[in-house]
């Protein structure tokens, strides 16, 4: 039996019995049934022929709460992922069901400690992320969906503002992230996080480790290391960065170290309702030293928002690859009702690179075109 399916059977056994203890208290206890459902027509062209698809997704999820004391509670949330999709040219289906989050969390004052299925993600970063570690978010995405890990994760919060982070991850056999590799099946990864303020604003410090799985390479299995430092201020603007050197022990691959370095800028002008102006550029290099620059790739990404009125929003967002010479744009229009959004978005994506720039291209594949979406939250 795979690894995921031995920790799903778990999680299944760990919030069952979670439930009867809640339920050994019913006085304490609070539950909640939530859900979105969301429907989607898109058509693109790669300037050969129209292609249309309709979409279906529904998220049902359901939370339990129990407060242990004036500080402290525990709680379990479970959600599954409905997904539909219809594809006119070649009349093809995809249609899936799959576990969406399952985690049970305790809570105090000062710390978090978070066990199943869920979103880690951290980082100032917006559009060109270093470290996008253990999620695939699309900033284009209205859904903003990404699957989750199975882990363990601690944080602690510290009356100064400072936290600390400690994560296993164990059980996951797809890439995460910006991996192209999987880690060894029945392995375990391991991980931290140490932020702290400084002057007008905080810097963090992030380290993780796994094994790396070469074999649909036909390579050997190598130890795979990431260490990253990020900071982010505001001093009139926002400024950030994210940094991130990862090293490879194995001789397969022709550089041990790969470095992925963003920094970016974000100011609110004080046009009409406010035009809000995001910045980044990101510097992926590689090279057979830690600080070494041999070969490097280039990135630039704006991001523009402004509040037309209360209910309706405007994005554009642009990417430019100064190296393969080409544009990514995407722009949209929300409205946003107490439970409702209509979102339409206009794009044009090369049908290469688009991974690359943390563009899972879920609904973009390529080309150009137009998508309509509905999203009903209850």
């Amino acid at each position: 039996m795979k690894s995921r399916h031995v920790i799903f059977c778990f999680f299944f056994c760990l919030l069952t019995g979670t439930g009867l203890f809640f339920a050994g208290n019913a006085r304490a206890l609070e539950w909640d049934y939530s859900g979105r459902l969301s429907g989607w027509i898109t058509e693109t062209t790669d300037h050969d022929s129209w292609q249309n698809s309709l979409g279906l997704l529904y998220i049902p999820q359901v939370s339990l709460k129990k407060y242990l004391g004036e500080e402290s509670f525990l709680d379990a949330e479970v959600s599954v992922k409905g997904f539909g999709m219809v594809m006119s040219e070649e009349s093809e289906e995809d249609l899936s069901l799959k576990l969406y989050r399952a985690k049970l969390r305790y809570a105090t004052a000062q710390t978090e400690t978070r066990l199943g299925l869920q979103k880690i993600n951290f980082g100032p970063a917006r559009l060109l992320r270093p470290l996008r570690w253990f999620d695939r978010l699309d900033p284009s995405d209205p859904l903003q969906l990404t699957d989750g890990v199975y882990a363990l994760r601690f944080k602690y919060n510290a009356l100064n503002n400072s936290n600390f982070w400690l994560w296993s991850l164990y059980g996951n056999d797809e890439p995460k992230g910006y991996e192209i590799f999987s880690t060894v099946s029945d392995s375990a990864e391991f991980g931290g996080r140490l932020q702290h303020p400084v002057p007008l604003g905080e810097l963090a410090a992030s380290f993780h480790t796994r094994k790396v799985d070469g074999s649909s390479f036909n390579i050997p299995n190598y130890t795979e290391n990431r260490f990253a430092l990020d900071g982010r201020w505001d001093i009139g603007v926002g400024l950030w960065f994210e940094s991130v050197f990862q090293h490879q022990s194995t001789a397969v691959i022709p550089n041990d170290w790969t470095k992925l370095i963003t920094a970016g800028l974000d100011y609110t002008f004080g046009i009409g309702s406010g035009l809000y102006f995001l910045l980044e550029h990101m510097a992926t290099a590689f090279s057979d030293e830690a600080l070494g620059w041999d070969e490097a790739v280039h990135v630039s990404a704006v991001m523009l928002n402004y509040p037309v009125t209360l209910t309706d929003n405007l994005t554009a967002i642009g990417y430019y690859s100064w190296d393969r010479k080409k544009y990514y744009q995407y722009l949209s229009w929300q409205r946003t009702y107490d439970y409702l959004i209509l979102n339409l978005s206009l794009f044009y994506y090369p049908r290469t690179g688009g991974q690359s720039l943390g563009l899972d291209q879920n609904f973009f594949e390529g080309g150009y075109g137009a998508r309509f979406m509905i999203i009903f939250n209850h």
